[in-house]
């Protein structure tokens, strides 16, 4: 008997079962579970600020290259999600363990030469980020300490992505807050040498933020291999190749990937621009980042709520659901952003007060945050779309559209509007609300069409 016939599970496709109330179920682990860890981040900067400047830009300027690795397996894990979802709603259990158990084969193999890499190479990759002095040896020190962490980081997200194309989010949920636990504990056991541990300062960070996704990803491999989440993976899946489904995900999952890499890269090159107009505008850039993100957070459960519902009902060969499914899942996120985005506009300062009372920073901040605010909508609408059509197997769409929005037109019109027209900080944003307004539009139009429903995955 497949271990999967001992546990009940919920039929997403049942088009007895109000889409409204399905989406709600999906989407709201997802955001619960990325409010914790953006509240788990925050902690852990507390503790890393208290080690002083050089500490706080050495474990900053480790981001975005970690990032721009962990973008590869977000898009992998588009793909597992995929795979995994049209198989579940077609109920072809060996298929869906199939593409679970290859995800996760190919994910170990790629997630280890890379965490090599970052170990061997993380003095010169804190060197290319621009490190100075003393900035130099903390970037390093959190770089080797976090490889081990990262491998089992990338795991995670594939792990996840296999649950969430069963249409179990809730698991996820509770082993990231237990993870986050750890990661919290270990911090602080680490950096400043609590419980008869040493203190290790920056790599203590690392230390201790590897141990909890290796305590993550263990909690969730027992789970798949118990089947107890949704899908059951076999520990003979996981030693043999399958070429077929190697395929089938690398179509899918190299134009989700590059998709990803295209963002954070643009990301990066955009914040370089952006640091010629000075610190302070660094500042605000920063601090807007980090209040948009109680925006846009639901927009990504709505968006993975859509991706997991659109293959299931696709699977099930049930087209219209599937589009239903994501249209309401579009227009809650719109909804919810469109709220956010009207808060922006009316206060500001309020959101910015939490960080900095800085007059320069609020100068700016209140009319940066004000333009922000009118992308919300577009934004929500892009985010939901897209994740539709990534679930649907579109990815190579997906990927033009994402290249128009993010390199021709934000990155762009950021140079023109900054380097060649002089303009100020606020002129960037101009830059993304074009970005988001013709994405969504693009976006919108395609999945309109209609075309994704007839792909083969």
């Amino acid at each position: 008997m497949n271990r999967l016939e001992k546990k009940k599970k919920q039929n997403w496709t049942d088009p007895n079962l109000p889409l409204h109330k399905v989406v709600i179920w999906l989407a709201w682990p997802v955001i619960a579970q990325m409010l914790l860890q953006t509240l788990a981040q925050v902690v852990d900067m507390a503790m890393v600020g208290r080690l002083g400047p050089e500490s706080i830009a050495g474990v900053g300027i480790s981001f975005r290259p970690v990032f721009v690795g962990m973008s590869i397996f977000l898009g992998l894990g588009t793909a597992t999600t995929a795979l995994v979802s049209r198989a579940t709603g077609a109920e072809k259990q060996e298929e869906a363990e199939l593409a679970a158990s290859q995800s996760l084969m190919v994910g170990f193999i790629l997630s280890s030469i890379i965490g090599v890499l970052f170990f061997i190479g993380a003095q010169r990759i804190t060197l290319f980020m621009g490190a100075e002095g003393g900035v130099i040896g903390e970037g390093t020190s959190y770089i080797r300490g976090f490889s081990p962490g990262m491998v089992f980081s990338w795991l995670i997200i594939l792990s996840t992505a296999c649950l969430r194309g069963a249409g179990d989010t809730k698991t996820p949920f509770y082993v990231g807050i237990a993870t986050n636990i750890v990661n919290v504990f270990g911090n602080y056991t680490f950096i400043f040498g609590r419980f008869g541990a040493p203190a290790l300062g920056v790599l203590g960070a690392a230390i201790g933020t590897s141990i909890s996704y290796v305590f993550g990803f263990a909690i969730l491999f027992v789970i798949l291999i118990k089947g107890t989440g949704g899908i059951y993976v076999s520990l003979s899946s996981l030693r043999r190749f399958d070429p077929d489904m190697i395929k089938r995900f690398f179509k899918i999952g190299v134009p989700s990937a590059t998709e990803r890499l295209i963002q954070s890269i643009t990301m990066m090159l955009s914040t370089r621009i952006v640091a010629s107009l000075g610190t302070t505008a660094l500042a605000v850039v920063t601090l807007s980042g980090n209040i948009e993100q109680v925006s846009f957070m639901p927009a990504i459960g709505f968006a993975i709520a859509a991706e997991a519902l659109v293959g299931q009902n696709l699977g099930a060969k049930q087209p219209e659901r599937a589009e239903k499914s994501c249209f309401t899942a579009t227009k809650m996120a719109a909804g919810l952003m469109s709220f956010m985005g009207v808060l922006f506009i009316l206060f500001p300062e309020m959101f910015i007060r939490i960080y900095s009372s800085d007059p320069a920073i609020l100068e700016q901040g209140r009319i940066v945050l004000q333009v922000v605010g009118i992308s919300q909508l577009p934004q929500a609408i892009a985010f939901v779309i897209g994740g539709g059509l990534r679930g649907a197997g579109a990815t190579p769409l997906v990927l033009r559209i994402t290249f128009i929005g993010n390199v021709v037109l934000r990155l762009g019109l950021t140079w023109l509007f900054v380097v060649h027209l002089g303009l100020g900080l606020w002129s960037v944003y101009v830059a993304v609300i074009i970005d988001w307004v013709v994405r969504s539009a693009l976006l919108g139009k395609m999945f309109i069409k209609g075309d994704w429903k007839s792909i083969e995955v």
